[in-house]
């Protein structure tokens, strides 16, 4: 499916799916014009935002903008979904394609509610995509076909990395990657402040932590060097590194981490539909 012949709507425009929105309009090379994507959501303010930012279409009636659209994401909390499906799926084109990224709602859900064997995939993003740099998981349901996932991985892709993979390991990706994000956050929010109360000025300590965290992502992203290597590689014997991780072992920071997202995957499948 080409998609500068298409138009995409978006049922919900929130922070991930505004993510999106932002990766595609500012795709190399242009994936599809502005216009022709139409950003649906209950929030006014936020559709008259979306539009002033991206010049991106918007529309207050879901009904109308997934009866114009080929491509409909449904970026909808979970707990909504079986009602905003249950709205719009008179709506929806026999040949369109549905991606969700809502988290826990599998294919065969979003599939019995609208009856139509309608090709419907699940995404599990990330929000790093809105600079282009997001990690998305895609899950076929039973009608969608090669070419609709050749189309959703195109537009993942020019967001970040996309990987096509069995629905059963969704909620794996969700604790490590989807919600990933808020962990880096997490360590360099404290790294900030602890650089703080080490004396250092509230800017400074800001703006090096960013860096750090973003120079150590770019070097694990294109020296290709494992992880550990790379850790190792900056751990001179007795030094101050050794020092800090000598505590964070101390601590059982791996047994903290891994705890974290056993809780998250669990948390995916409670969601589960």
């Amino acid at each position: 499916m080409e998609l500068n012949d298409k138009t995409i709507a978006f049922v919900g425009s929130g922070n991930m799916a505004q993510s999106i929105i932002g990766g595609i309009i500012n795709a190399k090379p242009k994936l599809i014009e502005p216009e022709k994507i139409i950003c649906n959501d209950i929030v006014p303010e936020k559709l008259d935002a979306l539009k002033k930012k991206y010049g991106v279409s918007v529309s207050s009636d879901k009904n109308k903008a997934v009866s114009a659209a080929d491509i409909i994401f449904l970026a909808v909390k979970p707990q909504n979904m079986p009602q905003i499906l249950q709205e719009i799926k008179s709506f929806i084109k026999r040949k369109s394609l549905v991606i969700s990224i809502a988290a826990g709602i599998s294919t065969k859900f979003i599939e019995e509610i609208l009856i139509k064997k309608i090709a419907v995939i699940r995404a599990m993003p990330n929000t790093p995509a809105l600079a282009g740099l997001g990690a998305t998981a895609l899950c076929a349901g039973r009608f969608a076909s090669a070419d609709n996932l050749q189309t959703a991985k195109d537009i993942f892709g020019a967001v970040g990395i996309s990987r096509i993979m069995a629905e059963d390991k969704i909620d794996a990706v969700t604790a490590l990657s989807g919600s990933g994000p808020a962990y880096v956050f997490y360590l360099c929010e404290l790294m900030r402040q602890t650089g703080e109360s080490l004396g250092l000025d509230k800017e400074t300590a800001k703006s090096f932590a960013v860096q750090t965290v973003y120079g150590a992502g770019e070097m694990l992203a294109k020296t290709g060097i494992d992880a550990s290597a790379l850790r190792e590689n900056v751990t001179s014997p007795n030094g101050t590194t050794q020092a800090a991780l000598e505590y964070f072992k101390s601590q059982n920071l791996s047994d903290i981490v891994r705890k974290a997202m056993e809780a998250a995957a669990q948390r995916s499948k409670e969601l589960s539909k």
